[in-house]
């Protein structure tokens, strides 16, 4: 059965830290070291030996390095922070884990996360991070064995590296954060959330300076949404000269294109294939490296097929251009509702204020009419909305019956509210997610967030992405293969972004490394009951600090601010 059958047919009916105990990862060792007594210790499956020069060695494991095809059986030795030997290991270590049975490789690397939106739109609640282990620790994440997000994509995000990074490192998060230049958020800070049209020569240029500011405090790259306001009204002159001041300073270009749909433009064409070829545009023209966010057809289809899509991008790649893209395994997306409107309509995240009356609601229930053509309400799931917690977790369709509203009349009442609800829509087909999924320059990303266990109703990509994707269409339906898909999920996504020393287990590399069992490998998130963590993931180390003991969170956080270097 279908995610989308499946939806419908269930839609008819003392967390603790252990700082003071493990610290630095070293754990209680550490502690029987300082005293010289040469004691071992046993807890949680580790053996901790004092005074030995490796802090801690993975033995026995079947190692996947995140280049090779092939795996090996090895141990792999830390210290400190990075790896420091791998191959037939004898010394002893002052922790051990007996990986015999298991699977040993670099922690996950999710280039295409909000992490950052869960603290910025939560307000004061943030300051929660400070008290609530699954917050500050992006348990969600790290019981998927991800060790490394990107943040500030989709054109959102914090504009300033140096806030967004002195908050993390305040509260000590618990995965290794980079961030990219959000060309939204950048774009309203200057001139407004309704500056709508090209920007003139000045405006471009104080829009661009600022792409460099944020280059020259550490990030990655340069993010643009340009589905949403104020990156709707973004040309490809501006896109591309955005877009080359963040090449200037070794950063690559990253997009949530204009329309990801079949939609018939004007001159026959589908929308997705005009929105491929716009960024591609603006990626020639900057000599830019450009990610695609979140590959996938929405509806309305209209018989595009991912051959076609494929073929774009493939020429693109024939002629030098280092075009890749990311994608999760999912077929319902998620976003604010306001998503769902032309772009006249929209306003930031939300809608103009002369659809706020009474006669505006009624051309927003007007659109509406169409959107419902290709996506009925029943396909339509809210799942967060800070005015009304009682709506989470119900269908457009039911908010309407409950309340005595049509479809369209309960959604421009909510789409109207600051800020709008955000949404689960059902609008991608199965097969095309499997088609998606196999080219060697996709790679896989969640487009999740940091989710503080058991409050809203995320989208249950948010903690099973990466167990999904290994066991229904790695392990289960055989799609892609073992090292492909792990590469997908490592190496090939450090490469793109230039995140140093990290991706491969390798001696030199940060001590990033996740020991899994594949036969309990697996997501369990619904979209009615999100917040179920993954399991599988026996061990988990982030910069060799231990965040995961025998499928625990230990309540360590060892991740990183990272800065482009």
């Amino acid at each position: 059965m279908t995610e989308e059958r499946t939806f419908k047919a269930w839609h008819r009916g003392s967390d603790m830290t252990r700082r003071d105990v493990l610290k630095k990862g070293l754990g209680a060792a550490a502690v029987l070291a300082a005293g010289g007594t040469g004691a071992a210790l046993r807890s949680g499956g580790w053996t901790a030996i004092a005074g030995e020069p490796y802090d801690c060695v993975i033995r026995g494991g079947l190692v996947y390095d995140g280049i090779s095809s092939e795996p090996r059986q090895a141990d792999v030795a830390v210290r400190g922070d990075r790896i420091t030997a791998v191959g037939r290991i004898e010394g002893p270590a002052a922790r051990v884990v007996q990986a015999d049975g298991l699977i040993v490789m670099p922690g996950f690397i999710d280039v295409h996360t909000h992490c950052d939106l869960t603290f910025k739109r939560s307000g004061l609640k943030r300051h929660l991070a400070r008290v609530m282990p699954s917050w500050k620790g992006n348990y969600n994440y790290l019981h998927q064995g991800v060790t490394t997000v990107v943040t500030g994509n989709c054109g959102y995000g914090y504009t300033d590296v140096d806030y967004w990074f002195g908050l993390l490192e305040d509260i000590g998060f618990g995965t290794n954060v980079y961030h990219l230049a959000p060309h939204g958020m950048l774009r309203e800070a200057l001139f407004g959330p309704d500056h709508q049209g090209p920007l003139n020569a000045s405006q471009l240029d104080r829009l661009a300076g600022r792409v460099e500011e944020e280059m020259q405090k550490g990030a990655v790259g340069l993010s643009a949404g340009l589905e949403y306001a104020p990156g709707i009204w973004a040309d490809v002159r501006e896109i591309s000269t955005c877009a080359r001041a963040a090449r200037k300073h070794g950063g690559l270009f990253t997009v949530h294109m204009r329309d990801e749909s079949g939609a018939v433009k004007p001159g026959g064409r589908p929308a997705l294939l005009e929105s491929i070829a716009e960024v591609v545009e603006a990626a020639r023209q900057a000599e830019v490296g450009l990610e695609i966010s979140h590959l996938k057809i929405s509806a309305p289809y209209n018989d595009l097929r991912p051959g076609q899509v494929f073929d774009l991008i493939e020429e693109a790649r024939r002629q030098g251009l280092d075009v890749t893209a990311d994608q999760y395994p999912y077929t319902a997306g998620s976003t604010y509702i306001s998503i769902l409107l032309p772009d006249e309509f929209k306003s930031g995240l939300g809608v103009k204020d002369r659809y706020k009356t009474r006669s505006g609601q009624v051309e927003i229930e007007k659109a509406m009419a169409e959107v419902f053509s290709y996506l009925p309400p029943d396909r339509i799931l809210i799942s967060f909305d800070p005015n009304d917690e009682t709506r989470e977790g119900k269908t457009l369709e039911v908010l309407a019956e409950t309340t005595g509203r049509t479809p369209a009349r309960a959604y421009a009442e909510m789409v109207c509210e600051d800020p709008p609800p955000t949404g689960i829509f059902f609008m991608m087909k199965e097969a095309d997610v499997r088609a998606l999924m196999q080219p060697d320059y996709v790679m896989t990303a969640s487009d999740g967030w940091t989710v503080p266990k058991d409050m809203t109703k995320p989208h249950p990509r948010c903690y099973g992405t990466f167990p999904k994707k290994i066991r229904e269409y790695v392990l289960k339906e055989r799609i892609v293969d073992l090292p492909r898909a792990i590469r997908s999920m490592t190496s090939q996504p450090a490469e793109k972004f230039r995140l140093k020393d990290r991706g491969r287990i390798e001696v030199g590399y940060f001590a990033d490394i996740a020991v899994i069992d594949l036969k309990g490998l697996n997501h369990h998130a619904s979209y009615l009951d999100p917040h179920q963590y993954a399991s599988g993931v026996r061990h988990l180390l982030v910069n060799g600090v231990a965040a995961i003991e025998n499928g625990q969170a230990t309540g360590e956080r060892g991740g990183r601010a990272c800065r482009r270097s």
